[in-house]
């Protein structure tokens, strides 16, 4: 072999070995897991470990040693090489003991609403977007106040629409999770008796369970949502009671249970609004949990973000040291508000208002590159200031990029016929692509 052939060969060779590595990476191949690295998917085995009972520690997200003992007793248990390296073969049993599918599938599941005033109904958006929506959750019942085991219809939709979603969701193959709330009885306070009142009494309580079973079960739903987001810090344990006794009816009936908690980074029993809800008992007996990951700003305070992009990584990571990722559905806004920053009051809008609005007063579109959102500012006719925040196609794009880094179970939004039109393509680029 002469000196020229051999380099040509060696060449060849160097030509290939790059070719195989580039198509490996770019095929979206595992890549293994060892000590030294740190980040989501790192965060994500220490959850998985954690469910396998081989990781006690706190999940962190960086591969120290603490995590390199616990895969090493991992596969001595199962007959693996015991080198401490989470590879393809390690990370695939992972995955089968916990049932864990590998694709990049993500739920896309719209909250529905009948009409409100000045927006429409969540119908037309579900029909145009039947393709990429996985689940629909139609906000109709209510814990009835007078008497709080039972439901009432609550949302001003008509038997002929609610007919009309069920049979539209079923031809169309997208899960339909009804939805029961405790909201908007005009009093937090009567929010917070109603389900105490609820929860109290066992008997009650099966009473509601069985309610909401046979709602679900008789109309065939695909399950339910639960959005019981006002309670007294003390009835934190009883609401746990009340999703384990409705899981032990759900469960065996192959019906689902998705739960609504608020958006917090700690937990603190006593706390606020979100703190009375335990993200990881809620797990236990939930299938999906939307973490809604808004509101950073609302009606009643300052002018600013719906969802700024650190606040809402800041939201995921805290849920993460409590659930595993693919129990989590972000819960992503289509709102905004305009807030008279002279009168101190607020305007829920939705992205159509907000584009109309600054057509109206000839105002600009900005764009936050830190916090990723847009807003503008304008005065009124009466010489009146306001702010005002929402949410887009690329404020969407921030937040889905987050879905796919932390390998979250996918999003929620609030609500169908609210979002930027435009979001639609951004989710079928970020997660069908």
């Amino acid at each position: 072999m002469t000196s020229r052939y051999r380099q040509h060969v060696v060449m060849v060779i160097v030509f290939l070995t790059f070719f195989l590595i580039l198509n490996v990476q770019s095929s979206g191949a595992f890549n293994n897991l060892k000590q030294g690295n740190q980040g989501p998917d790192v965060l994500a085995l220490q959850q998985h470990l954690q469910q396998l009972g081989y990781f006690s520690g706190k999940p962190t997200g960086y591969f120290g040693t603490v995590t390199t003992y616990s895969v090493k007793k991992f596969q001595l248990n199962y007959g693996l090489k015991p080198d401490g390296i989470v590879g393809v073969q390690t990370n695939s049993l992972i995955n089968r003991l916990l049932g864990l599918n590998n694709n990049n599938h993500k739920e896309v599941l719209g909250f529905y609403t009948a009409d409100e005033p000045g927006m429409p109904s969540s119908l037309a958006t579900v029909k145009s977007h039947s393709n990429l929506l996985t689940s629909i959750s139609p906000f109709w019942y209510r814990l009835n106040r007078n008497d709080p085991s039972s439901l009432e219809l609550y949302a001003g939709q008509t038997w002929q629409e609610v007919t009309e979603l069920l049979n539209f969701s079923k031809k169309n193959n997208i899960g339909n999770y009804v939805l029961i709330h405790n909201l908007l009885y005009g009093s937090s306070t009567i929010s917070k008796d109603v389900v105490h009142s609820a929860l109290v009494n066992p008997q009650k309580r099966w009473k509601l369970v069985m309610n909401i079973y046979n709602l679900v079960k008789n109309q065939g739903y695909s399950g339910v949502t639960i959005d019981i987001e006002n309670i007294y810090s003390g009835d934190r344990g009883l609401y746990i009671q009340f999703l384990k006794e409705l899981s032990s009816q759900f469960k065996p009936a192959g019906l689902k249970i998705i739960s609504c908690v608020p958006s917090k980074t700690t937990d603190k029993p006593q706390g606020g609004w979100g703190d009375s809800f335990d993200y990881s008992t809620e797990g236990l007996y939930a299938d999906k949990l939307v973490v809604m990951a808004y509101d950073e700003h609302s009606s009643g305070s300052s002018p600013g973000p719906i969802a700024s992009k650190q606040y809402v990584e800041n939201v995921v990571k805290y849920a993460l040291t409590k659930l595993p990722p693919e129990k989590i559905l972000l819960g992503v806004a289509g709102f905004g508000f305009d807030w008279n920053t002279y009168t101190g009051t607020s305007r829920y809008i939705s992205y159509q208002m907000a584009a109309d609005t600054a057509r109206q007063y000839n105002r600009w579109i900005q764009w936050d590159a830190n916090q990723q959102v847009p807003y503008y500012g304008y005065t009124d006719k009466f010489g009146f200031w306001h702010s005002v925040y929402f949410e887009n196609a690329s404020s969407l794009a921030a937040k889905l990029d987050i879905v796919n880094s932390y390998n979250l179970g996918g999003i929620a939004i609030w609500r169908l016929g609210l979002e930027d039109p435009s979001s639609w393509k951004v989710i079928s680029d970020k997660f069908y692509s």
